[in-house]
């Protein structure tokens, strides 16, 4: 890669600058091969870094990959978003949806236009949740919780994206978790798994249902921001321990990430429950731009 490229910075999952998580989109990466996309990704150290090209698929509108400051990843929610909202802003979406052709496949994002912005909606496959093959102890003392900080509202459980779901008592001990990065970076890699997410059912404010913490080291994340991607598992979990009802019908709530790290983040989730089963989730935000400008390299 020689010469120079555009990029645009915006803040997902918030409507403040400088809160929620920040993601990171090119939009004319045609012409990067993989290697320079990890050096951009590494050198700007955004959470997330979307690369937006072409896609030789009929169905798709656009080719989409994703990397953090160490590695790509198959998914990821909040740079999803952050490539939709810099679609929006560079004036390349008028329309109320656009299809992606993710390395896991197509991924739709549907856009609700108001007052306000635009609310973007990511409907990924519903997810499901099982219960981790791997030692939960070891991971509960590499995060620095103590067995008593373990709820009884659910049980731990793994996501498709190995992730880890562990039920937490209070916001007290959610926000005194300290992880010992290296342990746990060590432990996931080891487990083959990805991060942990640790979700406390006592949150900031009133309206909202849930807040969390994710930890993945080992992908250059010690603590996420606002993790798009584990929102729907959380869904699917929460009306499996009895959390969300179970009657037939739509369910949206506001849930909380980052306020440990001064980043307030609220992700909406709506699930559609069919037959006492999740049929559909949804996960909504908002983005706000912080930066426009030109890479050189």
């Amino acid at each position: 890669m020689s010469g120079s490229i555009a990029i645009l910075q915006a803040d997902v999952f918030t409507t403040r600058p400088f809160g929620g998580n920040p993601a990171v989109a090119v939009l004319d990466a045609d012409r990067l091969d993989e290697a320079a996309m990890q050096r951009i990704a590494e050198e700007l150290r955004a959470p997330g870094t979307a690369f937006v090209s072409a896609s030789p698929r009929p169905d798709a509108d656009w080719r989409l990959r994703m990397f953090t400051p160490r590695r790509e990843v198959t998914y990821s929610g909040h740079t999803t978003l952050g490539a939709t909202h810099a679609l929006i802003e560079g004036g390349r979406l008028s329309g109320p949806q656009v299809v992606f052709d993710t390395p896991a496949g197509l991924v739709r994002v549907e856009i609700a236009r108001d007052e306000s912005g635009c609310l973007m909606w990511l409907e990924p496959p519903v997810p499901a949740t099982r219960t981790p093959a791997h030692d939960v102890l070891e991971v509960l003392d590499a995060i620095g919780l103590p067995r008593a900080g373990l709820a009884k509202w659910a049980r731990p459980a793994a996501t498709p994206d190995e992730d880890l779901l562990l039920p937490v008592t209070d916001l007290a001990s959610l926000r005194g978790l300290a992880p010992d990065m290296s342990r746990l970076a060590a432990l996931r890699t080891a487990q083959h798994a990805r991060g942990v997410f640790c979700v406390s059912r006592e949150t900031v404010e009133p309206t909202s249902l849930t807040h969390g913490r994710f930890f993945a080291p080992h992908y250059g994340l010690p603590e996420d921001i606002v993790t798009g991607s584990v929102h729907s598992p959380l869904a699917v979990w929460l009306l499996g321990a009895g959390v969300l009802p179970a009657a037939d019908g739509h369910t949206v709530f506001t849930a909380e990430q980052g306020d440990s790290l001064g980043r307030p983040g609220r992700p909406q989730i709506e699930i559609t429950v069919r037959g006492g089963r999740a049929a559909r989730v949804r996960v909504g935000g908002r983005a706000v731009t912080v930066l426009r400008g030109s890479l050189s390299a």
